[in-house]
Protein backbone atom coordinates (compact mmCIF):
# COMPACT_ATOMS: atom_id res chain seq x y z
CA UNK A 1 0.00 0.00 0.00
CA UNK A 2 2.59 2.54 0.53
CA UNK A 3 3.88 1.84 -2.90
CA UNK A 4 0.97 3.63 -3.89
CA UNK A 5 1.38 7.26 -2.89
CA UNK A 6 -1.26 8.75 -5.06
CA UNK A 7 -4.35 7.28 -2.39
CA UNK A 8 -4.88 8.71 0.59
CA UNK A 9 -4.73 7.11 3.94
CA UNK A 10 -8.22 7.29 4.57
CA UNK A 11 -8.61 5.03 1.01
CA UNK A 12 -5.59 2.66 1.85
CA UNK A 13 -7.50 2.25 5.61
CA UNK A 14 -10.46 1.74 3.23
CA UNK A 15 -8.86 -1.09 1.16
CA UNK A 16 -7.49 -2.65 4.65
CA UNK A 17 -10.40 -3.09 6.04
CA UNK A 18 -11.73 -4.63 2.95
CA UNK A 19 -9.35 -6.54 2.74
CA UNK A 20 -10.01 -7.95 6.92
CA UNK A 21 -13.61 -8.40 5.76
CA UNK A 22 -12.63 -10.86 3.22
CA UNK A 23 -10.53 -12.73 5.18
CA UNK A 24 -13.37 -12.55 8.27
CA UNK A 25 -15.38 -14.62 5.30
CA UNK A 26 -13.06 -16.85 4.30
CA UNK A 27 -12.59 -17.61 8.24
CA UNK A 28 -16.11 -17.59 8.95
CA UNK A 29 -17.46 -21.05 10.34
CA UNK A 30 -20.96 -19.82 10.60
CA UNK A 31 -24.27 -18.13 8.61
CA UNK A 32 -24.35 -15.50 11.26
CA UNK A 33 -20.67 -14.81 10.98
CA UNK A 34 -21.14 -14.70 7.44
CA UNK A 35 -23.68 -12.18 7.37
CA UNK A 36 -22.37 -10.02 9.56
CA UNK A 37 -19.00 -9.64 7.95
CA UNK A 38 -20.93 -9.25 4.69
CA UNK A 39 -23.25 -6.36 6.33
CA UNK A 40 -19.59 -4.78 7.49
CA UNK A 41 -17.92 -4.95 4.02
CA UNK A 42 -21.02 -3.28 2.75
CA UNK A 43 -21.09 -0.61 5.02
CA UNK A 44 -17.34 0.13 4.97
CA UNK A 45 -17.54 0.24 1.52
CA UNK A 46 -20.28 2.68 1.66
CA UNK A 47 -19.16 4.94 4.41
CA UNK A 48 -18.67 8.35 4.43
CA UNK A 49 -14.80 9.59 6.25
CA UNK A 50 -14.36 11.66 8.91
CA UNK A 51 -11.68 14.13 10.22
CA UNK A 52 -9.82 12.37 12.56
CA UNK A 53 -10.04 13.47 16.22
CA UNK A 54 -7.43 15.75 17.22
CA UNK A 55 -6.33 13.82 20.20
CA UNK A 56 -4.45 10.61 19.69
CA UNK A 57 -1.66 8.42 20.71
CA UNK A 58 1.78 8.06 18.81
CA UNK A 59 0.91 4.48 16.96
CA UNK A 60 2.50 1.64 19.32
CA UNK A 61 6.28 1.85 19.01
CA UNK A 62 6.52 -2.34 18.69
CA UNK A 63 3.94 -2.55 15.95
CA UNK A 64 6.62 -2.68 13.37
CA UNK A 65 7.33 -5.93 15.04
CA UNK A 66 3.96 -7.41 13.75
CA UNK A 67 4.62 -8.20 10.34
CA UNK A 68 4.01 -12.12 10.30
CA UNK A 69 0.67 -11.57 7.99
CA UNK A 70 -0.12 -9.69 5.20
CA UNK A 71 -2.50 -8.03 6.87
CA UNK A 72 -0.48 -6.87 9.77
CA UNK A 73 1.74 -5.56 7.03
CA UNK A 74 -0.58 -3.94 5.30
CA UNK A 75 -1.97 -2.12 8.34
CA UNK A 76 1.52 -0.94 9.73
CA UNK A 77 1.49 0.93 6.47
CA UNK A 78 -1.09 3.09 7.36
CA UNK A 79 -0.51 2.73 11.51
CA UNK A 80 1.02 6.27 11.88
CA UNK A 81 -2.08 7.79 10.08
CA UNK A 82 -4.73 6.00 12.67
CA UNK A 83 -6.37 7.71 15.91
CA UNK A 84 -4.78 5.38 18.65
CA UNK A 85 -5.84 5.81 22.12
CA UNK A 86 -4.94 4.51 25.06
CA UNK A 87 -7.74 2.08 26.73
CA UNK A 88 -9.84 2.97 29.32
CA UNK A 89 -9.62 -0.59 30.58
CA UNK A 90 -5.73 -0.02 31.03
CA UNK A 91 -4.92 3.87 32.07
CA UNK A 92 -1.46 4.64 32.38
CA UNK A 93 -0.41 2.39 29.56
CA UNK A 94 0.30 4.80 27.03
CA UNK A 95 1.07 2.76 23.72
CA UNK A 96 1.91 -0.44 25.29
CA UNK A 97 -1.82 -1.43 25.07
CA UNK A 98 -3.32 0.62 22.30
CA UNK A 99 -7.08 0.64 20.73
CA UNK A 100 -7.63 2.28 17.39
CA UNK A 101 -11.39 2.92 16.79
CA UNK A 102 -12.56 2.79 12.61
CA UNK A 103 -15.17 4.37 13.79
CA UNK A 104 -13.46 7.85 14.57
CA UNK A 105 -12.42 7.58 10.54
CA UNK A 106 -15.33 6.68 9.07
CA UNK A 107 -19.65 7.03 9.47
CA UNK A 108 -20.69 3.42 10.37
CA UNK A 109 -24.12 3.21 10.76
CA UNK A 110 -24.25 -1.02 11.97
CA UNK A 111 -20.71 -1.68 13.37
CA UNK A 112 -18.20 -0.66 15.94
CA UNK A 113 -14.56 -1.69 14.44
CA UNK A 114 -10.96 -1.09 16.16
CA UNK A 115 -8.16 -2.34 16.57
CA UNK A 116 -6.30 -3.82 19.70
CA UNK A 117 -2.65 -3.61 20.26
CA UNK A 118 -0.95 -5.19 23.16
CA UNK A 119 2.98 -5.34 24.10
CA UNK A 120 4.35 -8.57 24.25
CA UNK A 121 3.91 -10.06 27.67
CA UNK A 122 1.13 -7.82 28.75
CA UNK A 123 -2.98 -8.38 29.46
CA UNK A 124 -5.94 -6.90 28.21
CA UNK A 125 -8.70 -6.88 31.27
CA UNK A 126 -11.56 -9.49 30.98
CA UNK A 127 -14.56 -7.68 29.78
CA UNK A 128 -17.96 -8.05 28.59
CA UNK A 129 -20.71 -6.11 26.36
CA UNK A 130 -23.95 -6.57 25.03
CA UNK A 131 -23.07 -6.89 21.03
CA UNK A 132 -21.67 -9.96 19.72
CA UNK A 133 -18.23 -9.57 18.51
CA UNK A 134 -15.66 -11.21 16.39
CA UNK A 135 -11.53 -10.87 16.71
CA UNK A 136 -9.26 -11.31 13.66
CA UNK A 137 -5.93 -12.08 15.06
CA UNK A 138 -3.79 -10.10 12.56
CA UNK A 139 -0.15 -10.97 14.23
CA UNK A 140 1.19 -12.51 17.13
CA UNK A 141 0.20 -15.81 19.15
CA UNK A 142 -1.66 -14.89 22.15
CA UNK A 143 -3.43 -16.89 25.11
CA UNK A 144 -7.95 -15.70 24.87
CA UNK A 145 -10.55 -16.09 26.56
CA UNK A 146 -13.39 -16.17 24.41
CA UNK A 147 -16.94 -18.17 22.78
CA UNK A 148 -18.18 -18.92 26.52
CA UNK A 149 -14.76 -20.61 27.61
CA UNK A 150 -13.53 -20.02 31.13
CA UNK A 151 -10.10 -20.97 30.00
CA UNK A 152 -7.50 -19.26 28.21
CA UNK A 153 -6.54 -20.61 24.77
CA UNK A 154 -3.95 -20.44 22.43
CA UNK A 155 -4.23 -18.65 19.43
CA UNK A 156 -2.15 -17.57 16.71
CA UNK A 157 -2.22 -15.15 13.64
CA UNK A 158 -5.05 -15.73 11.16
CA UNK A 159 -7.60 -16.91 13.42
CA UNK A 160 -11.11 -15.92 14.15
CA UNK A 161 -12.69 -15.83 17.39
CA UNK A 162 -16.46 -15.31 18.50
CA UNK A 163 -17.80 -13.64 21.68
CA UNK A 164 -21.53 -14.35 22.31
CA UNK A 165 -23.51 -11.06 23.87
CA UNK A 166 -22.19 -10.84 27.37
CA UNK A 167 -20.01 -13.20 27.01
CA UNK A 168 -16.78 -12.43 29.42
CA UNK A 169 -13.73 -12.40 27.45
CA UNK A 170 -9.91 -11.10 27.50
CA UNK A 171 -6.20 -11.86 25.67
CA UNK A 172 -2.64 -12.16 27.31
CA UNK A 173 -0.21 -11.48 24.53
CA UNK A 174 2.99 -14.06 24.64
CA UNK A 175 6.60 -13.02 23.85
CA UNK A 176 5.79 -10.67 20.46
CA UNK A 177 3.19 -7.88 20.15
CA UNK A 178 -0.82 -9.02 19.71
CA UNK A 179 -2.68 -7.17 16.78
CA UNK A 180 -6.10 -7.21 16.28
CA UNK A 181 -9.38 -6.53 15.01
CA UNK A 182 -12.33 -6.18 16.02
CA UNK A 183 -16.33 -6.03 14.79
CA UNK A 184 -18.93 -5.67 17.14
CA UNK A 185 -22.35 -5.57 15.32
CA UNK A 186 -25.47 -3.97 16.42
CA UNK A 187 -28.37 -4.66 14.26
CA UNK A 188 -30.29 -7.81 15.89
CA UNK A 189 -31.15 -9.06 12.38
CA UNK A 190 -28.13 -11.47 11.69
Amino acid sequence: MSNTPDISPVDQTRQFLLSVARAMRVCSESPDHKSAVHQFAEDIGSAIPKSPPATTIMAPTELHKARDTRLARQLIDVSDHLPWTESPRTPNMGNRIALCSFNDLFDLKHHTVGLLYLDPGLTYPEHRHPPPELYLTLSGTAAWRYGGSEEYRVVSAGNLLYNHPMDLHGVRSSDTPLLALFLLWHNQSV
